[in-house]
């Protein structure tokens, strides 16, 4: 499926939940301190000029939806691959890191820097996602080449345990309340479905240990790897 099409579908039953008034409410929100699931995730940050304009069009949503939880420019992400997804779980596979490390960085050091322009919004009946559109398939070759050399590592069966990742969409606001005008907010993002946010060089990787939402006072950098390899890394 192709990545304009993943995004309108998602757009489609959301909006169908915003009309019903029947959005996801994440009962872990409220106590996300207790929250005690952690993952290992290789993520990407959108530059600063983005970031400020996501964060300017998150104060309008902020206005028509108060009290919901929006992200903070800082934990602005896309995921590039969840390596262990969030769950309780997660400390008993922390012993496949520095193998994990290892197999990566070898990976990455084949890999070129790309770009991916953001552009309109969609959703989810549970949260308000940035659409990323990559320039070209340098993306798609990195989570491709990961996951052929993770297929014979001890975490094959966590990769994509959640949902295979295709697209590259930032998650920034996420539904904890139910007492919001879900009219006026499906409104509001059906007007931005186009908006330009900006485009970013991504120049490195980060491997970082995260809560489920990427909360800035809970992620923990276990590495940073720099994008500058050769432009025709192997693809599977």
């Amino acid at each position: 499926m192709e990545v304009p099409e993943i995004y309108e579908r998602l757009w489609q039953k959301a909006a169908l939940a915003f009309a019903a008034g029947r959005p996801g409410i994440d009962p872990h929100l409220p106590e996300k301190a207790d929250d005690p699931r952690r993952g290992m995730t290789l993520l990407l940050r959108p530059e600063p000029p983005v970031q400020q304009t996501i964060h300017a069009f998150l104060g309008e949503l902020n206005r028509v939806a108060p009290g919901q939880y929006f992200y903070r420019p800082e934990e602005f992400h896309v995921t590039v691959l969840a390596i262990i997804p969030g769950s309780e779980r997660w400390q008993d596979k922390m012993r496949q890191l520095p193998a994990c490390r290892l197999m990566i960085a070898n990976v990455l050091r084949e890999h070129r820097e790309f770009s991916i322009a953001f552009r309109g919004v969609t959703a989810t009946a549970e949260a308000v996602m940035i659409q990323g559109y990559p320039r070209d398939d340098a993306l798609l070759r990195i989570r491709n080449h990961l996951r052929k050399e993770f297929r014979n590592s001890p975490l094959s069966q966590e990769l994509d345990r959640r949902y295979r990742i295709h697209a590259a969409h930032l998650t920034v606001m996420r539904f904890c309340r139910p007492d919001t005008d879900w009219q006026r907010l499906r409104a509001v993002l059906e007007a931005n479905r186009a908006t330009p946010f900006g485009e970013t060089r991504v120049r490195s990787l980060q491997l970082v240990l995260t809560d489920w939402y990427a909360s800035a006072d809970r992620v923990k950098v276990l590495e940073e790897y720099r994008l500058s390899g050769s432009n025709d890394a192997p693809a599977d």
